[in-house]
């Protein structure tokens, strides 16, 4: 074996394809019982639920490549963005404005402080700094006071780079781009396994020993695309120990998010004249502030979406629970009954990613001193330990999956020159 894996997100996957494609015997191991990580798409049976990744952000060529490959069509997000606030509609297009133009003052070479500092030094009235901060909460998952904002202004600029101000979705799916890769991993060089949980990596300069279980995998280099909420947590022992990935993780945080899918049996909200051509709203509801519909797919799916500290207010709690919550949420913000909005849910999706062991949080982000913190993650560790994942990208796409295809094309070739430097030491 050449190589090993660790973990079958879309990192990981788009990893051992470009390996295998170079010729390489690899062994992926995954914890779940399914592949795609982040990337989680359930189906009703009549249409599918995101309860992962779910928005294409612009046009990024690493996802578009993949839907060439599998004929899979990327669709623009169409509808209006709405506000409601204390219970009534309010313009949301002049203040996205002023929103958009404080954020192009995000500072870029001074030294780096946080969201909330830079906030409240802006001289913006209230309103615009409320909505920027909860814009940071929902949309990065991150606490204003904690977030740097020198890695905002480059998570812009990467943003508009790539069209990022304009929203797409896989029209059948985020988990058939998972399925395109793996389908096209050679099987003869690849052997993935699931249910694989590894607890533990001992290394030494050309040599990893990765144990899961009872069980050891042995390779002269591994690649690790685990989550950073799990890096962070210590479930999985590196020995010898890597400082300088502690010092690294340091400076960058796992955004917390809680998001809820309600299925009806139709599009009832669109009886209101305001809700009509709906695609987000946005209200200052406690629970679950952030709402959007399934526009352009014609499915009749509500999303409740609560991030940063929003989330927090859920944890702990069951999917029941949450579920209960999120209805109660948008009948407030529809000012309809609980009991009749109730009678209209024909299913409800939610998954708790905080708790789930093999993830614990959402997405990534940067702190306050952390501009290089994800480029200091991604180094190789003596041409043996190699790290890709959503948290090494430094190019301003963490927290998405063309941020996190493109480290596993990165960790892959880093592997593969040190395989080729290598083989022409040793002829």
């Amino acid at each position: 074996m050449d190589a090993l894996i660790i973990g079958g997100g879309i990192a990981g996957l788009v990893a051992a394809r470009h390996l295998t494609e170079a010729g390489l015997s690899v062994t992926l191991l995954e914890a779940r019982d399914r592949l795609g990580g982040r990337i989680y798409t359930e189906s009703t049976g009549e249409f599918l639920v995101e309860l992962g990744a779910e928005f294409v952000h612009g046009r990024p060529d690493e996802i578009l490549a993949i839907a060439a490959e599998g004929a899979t069509p990327i669709v623009p997000v169409q509808g209006s963005f709405r506000r409601k606030i204390n219970g009534e509609w309010a313009d949301a297009g002049h203040l996205l404005e002023r929103i958009d133009r404080l954020f192009a003052k995000l500072p870029a070479k001074e030294p780096d402080e946080s969201f909330q500092y830079y906030l409240d030094r802006s001289g913006e009235d209230d309103e615009v700094k409320l909505h920027a901060q909860q814009y940071v909460e929902g949309f990065h998952a991150a606490d204003p006071s904690v977030v740097s904002a020198r890695s905002l202004r480059r998570d812009r600029e990467a943003e508009e780079a790539i069209k990022g101000d304009r929203q797409y979705r896989i029209g059948n799916g985020y988990q058939s781009l998972v399925q395109t890769v793996t389908e096209r991993i050679d099987r003869t060089r690849c052997d993935i396994l699931m249910n694989t949980a590894v607890h533990e990596i001992v290394w030494r300069p050309g040599q990893a020993i990765v144990r899961a279980g009872l069980t050891e995998y042995l390779a002269p280099r591994a690649i690790i695309t685990l989550p950073l909420g799990v890096l962070k947590s210590g479930s999985v022992a590196f020995s010898p120990a890597l400082p300088a990935k502690q010092n690294a993780m340091s400076f960058l945080e796992m955004g917390p998010v809680v998001r809820v899918s309600l299925c009806f049996q139709e599009k009832f909200w669109e009886r209101d004249l305001k809700m009509a051509d709906l695609s987000f709203l946005f209200t200052d509801d406690p629970l679950f502030p952030t709402w959007w519909t399934s526009n352009p797919l014609p499915f009749p799916v509500l999303t409740g979406w609560a991030a940063g500290p929003n989330a927090k207010a859920h944890t702990g709690h069951s999917k029941d629970e949450i579920v209960a919550s999120a209805v109660q949420s948008l009948a407030r913000i529809m000012k309809i009954s609980q009991s009749d909005l109730e009678r209209q849910v024909t299913g409800s999706f939610t998954h708790d990613w905080q708790a789930d062991p093999f993830s614990r949080g959402a997405y990534s982000y940067a702190a306050v001193g952390g501009i290089d913190a994800a480029a200091k993650l991604a180094e190789p560790v003596a041409n043996t330990l190699y790290f890709a994942g959503e948290a090494t990208n430094s190019d301003g796409y963490n927290g998405t999956v063309h941020g996190a295809i493109a480290t596993g094309l990165r960790a892959a070739n880093e592997l593969l020159q040190s395989f080729q430097d290598s083989k022409r030491k040793r002829a």
